[in-house]
């Protein structure tokens, strides 16, 4: 008896339009790709429901003739390539001739062209990738292709998408990726009637700073290199506005954006001294280089590509990074010209002169007075603190704090080593937990509210988990288009970075994809109780270490950390003696 049978071909085109589309953001990467090569000027995104419902690419590129636009839909049909020798040579975006029929495999498409030659244009209707009506219209020159009603034909990968934030995120990345590297083009993104995108043709810097925001300009360091025939282009950020959030990094290879862990690896160690750990600065590259140097049929997606020599690559971009900072005097760098005597001279001279002792009596006076000023804000907000201070505490059987981390207590014939950072997240995270969910934060408000802005895609974040942060404790109002304005935050906390701590929300929300409310809510918890400190001394005192044993006692689950790492171990008095 036979097994083995032939695919039926709706079967099949289900199959392979799974490998190119993925979600709503991969029918606009291909659309727009097909845009860029039929060499459109203008560019316009029309999305509804975060493109599930309809998705419409239109442009005013060469168009298609009437049978072009029927067999343009035939798998593998395509007008880059003829020959293999060709697959070495591609400058175009799209070249497998698979993009319309996956598209047309798992939508309903409508598509309407002219092109400048023909007086009428023509319009394609298919489903279930049958055409299903064809004629002749009125249409301005370019394409238009409308894609309706997503995995409408498999519904259980429908039923894998993410939310419509999550898909948006996903769409406004890829829009973003095409209008960087075809700087040149105008484009326009609207989602349901609202324009969020009307970028302009004009040069990269300009379209890098209307695209994220108008405090780039003065942070972006240009970065040219050339080697042979390769080329290393574009813009890096100055190491003070390196974020912990991903997600402005780009680097492109011959205009296709491309994603490498191990370029990425090349430009975050040239950095290396300059940004804090887990900090990842702004950059946009592109490398030139032969086409026949490079090959990018690996992937479907086009994201993944190998070089002929990836270490050459690896070590002309680290050298470009590296000049470019020297070059604008954001390295550290001696000066073995100047001379240290004199210098000490003249800084000693400006200080006499800028504060001469007449001055020096006057600020010591007001120092005295501000002193005061905050000494008794300090006494009126000590109901606020998280802990009350005790003005004595057992000398006996003292806490002893080991290497900054730990707190070694004896209880009973016990030894209890606590690692304290460990265990001010488990504190932090029940108790703002608790005020969450009893919809109940204490908030205390900020002498100078900060102004943070975002690029779009975060934003989105920021709206969807708005209502989570309050929740805490954090007092914030929308400030314009993509920013926000930060009037207070959670009481009872050491100093604290609320820049850092919003933008590490956004990096947490952004890695993990939840969909599920609570699940976000959580996720937020965690990270703020990770960095978040109700004390920031090294050196703690007797009864801080005695107050944080205390509290943390007093939670629900003292053992473990919101991460599941141990707070604490127990050294029994046969443990101790087995050690000897």
């Amino acid at each position: 008896m036979n097994i083995i049978n032939q695919l039926p071909k709706s079967v099949a085109n289900q199959i392979a339009a799974g490998e190119v589309i993925q979600r709503p953001s991969s029918i606009i990467k291909e659309l727009i790709e097909n845009s860029i090569d039929a060499k459109a000027k203008n560019i316009k995104i029309v999305i509804k429901d975060a493109g599930k419902q309809s998705i419409s690419v239109i442009d005013d590129g060469e168009g298609m003739s009437k049978e072009d636009s029927i067999n343009c839909f035939n798998r593998h049909a395509t007008s880059k390539l003829s020959k293999t020798e060709d697959l070495y040579k591609v400058k175009t975006m799209g070249f497998r001739g698979e993009a319309l029929a996956s598209i047309a495999a798992v939508t309903e498409v409508i598509l309407k062209t002219r092109i400048s030659n023909n007086k009428t244009g023509h319009q394609v209707i298919l489903k279930d990738s049958i055409i299903t009506e064809k004629k002749d219209i009125n249409f301005q020159k370019g394409t238009s292709i409308t894609c309706k009603n997503l995995f409408y034909s498999v519904p259980a990968r429908r039923n894998f998408l993410k939310s419509n934030n999550v898909e948006l995120r996903h769409i406004i990345e890829e829009f973003i990726r095409s209008a960087i590297a075809n700087y040149n083009l105008n484009f326009i993104l609207v989602n349901e009637e609202a324009e969020v995108y009307n970028l302009k043709g004009t040069n990269l810097k300009k379209r890098l700073v209307s695209i994220f925001k108008k405090s780039y300009e003065n942070n972006l360091i240009s970065c040219e290199e050339k080697y042979g025939g390769i080329t290393i282009e574009g813009f890096i950020g100055k190491p003070e506005n390196s974020k912990k959030t991903r997600g402005e990094q780009y680097i492109y290879v011959n205009n296709r954006f491309i994603k490498s862990g191990y370029l990425n690896h090349a430009i975050i160690n040239s950095y290396e001294g300059l940004i804090e750990d887990k900090k990842f600065p702004f950059y946009v590259l592109f490398i030139s280089i032969n086409t026949d140097l490079v090959d990018i049929n690996i992937h479907p997606t086009k994201t993944e590509i190998k070089f002929e020599d990836e270490k050459l690559i690896y070590s002309l971009i680290k050298s470009s990074v590296k000049k470019s900072l020297e070059k604008f005097n954001v390295s550290p760098s001696l000066n073995f010209d100047a001379d240290v005597n004199f210098t000490k001279n003249i800084n000693f001279l400006e200080s006499e002169i800028a504060s001469p002792s007449s001055k020096k009596t006057v600020y010591s006076e007001k120092r005295k007075d501000w002193d005061k000023i905050f000494e008794n804000v300090k006494i009126e907000n000590s109901d606020r603190l998280l802990f009350e201070k005790k003005d004595t505490f057992e000398n006996e059987n003292a806490p002893v704090q080991f290497l900054e981390n730990f707190i070694f207590k004896q209880l009973g014939e016990k030894l209890l080593i606590f690692n304290h950072k460990n265990c001010q997240q488990r504190i932090l995270f029940e108790k703002y937990q608790k005020s969450s969910l009893n919809n109940y934060s204490n908030t205390q408000q900020s002498l100078f509210p900060q102004y943070i802005e975002f690029n779009s895609s975060d934003f989105k974040i920021i709206e969807e988990i708005l209502e989570d942060i309050s929740s805490i404790g954090f007092s914030i109002d929308i400030f314009g288009k993509n920013s926000i304005v930060i009037n207070g935050i959670p009481s009872g906390l050491d100093d604290i970075n609320e820049k850092e701590i919003i933008e590490g929300f956004v990096e947490e929300v952004k890695n993990n994809n939840l969909d599920l409310k609570s699940q976000k809510k959580e996720l937020i918890l965690k990270s703020f109780s990770k960095k978040a400190r109700i004390t920031n001394s090294k050196n703690l005192s007797h009864t801080e270490m005695n107050l944080i044993i205390d509290r943390l006692f007093a939670c629900k689950n003292p053992k473990y950390s919101p991460d599941g790492k141990q707070n604490y171990i127990e050294l029994g008095i046969d443990k101790v003696e087995n050690l000897f």
